[in-house]
């Protein structure tokens, strides 16, 4: 495996793995990837989580607070899919760390891979997915997909 590259959310580079059976795929993401090192994981599927499947969402706190055993990840039906995200969560960490990823392009909103914005509790709003959260206390820089459209558009 090559290292030193990019991790990526795989539902942006256009594998179907998204709760909804699709997939993001980010023309930004894929042209800023073109001959670069990255290797795409999906934490949800990496959990034994098929496509698709509900939606899960943050109940009761943010991504720290559901590490500390504190929050919950519960689907639409009200099933806890906490124990399974976060053995997800851990394979692809573990991954990741393998790879010697220096940097992560992640999904914004999902609750694995928001960087920025989380669906908690009902609605979106700001914190982190707790695959975000796992990078960043490994010491892997996190952005958006959104933040990489927005700093190409910024540029002249």
């Amino acid at each position: 495996m090559k290292k030193g590259g990019y991790i990526v959310s795989a539902c942006l580079v256009g594998r179907r793995c998204r709760y909804d059976g699709e997939d993001k795929s980010h023309s930004g993401v894929v042209r800023f990837l073109r001959r670069r090192k990255y290797l795409a994981l999906c934490p949800e599927m990496l959990a034994g989580w098929k496509s698709p499947r509900p939606a899960v969402e943050l109940r009761g706190g943010g991504a720290a607070q559901v590490s500390e055993g504190v929050a919950r990840i519960k689907d639409a039906r009200g099933r806890d899919r906490t124990e399974t995200l976060i053995r997800g969560v851990h394979r692809a960490l573990r991954r990741a760390v393998a790879f010697e990823a220096r940097e992560a392009i992640l999904k914004e909103k999902s609750p694995s891979c928001g960087v920025e914005r989380v669906y908690r509790d009902g609605r979106l709003g700001r914190g982190e997915g707790l695959f975000t959260y796992w990078l960043r206390k490994n010491g892997i820089s996190v952005r958006s997909e959104e933040e990489l459209s927005a700093k190409r558009a910024a540029k002249p």
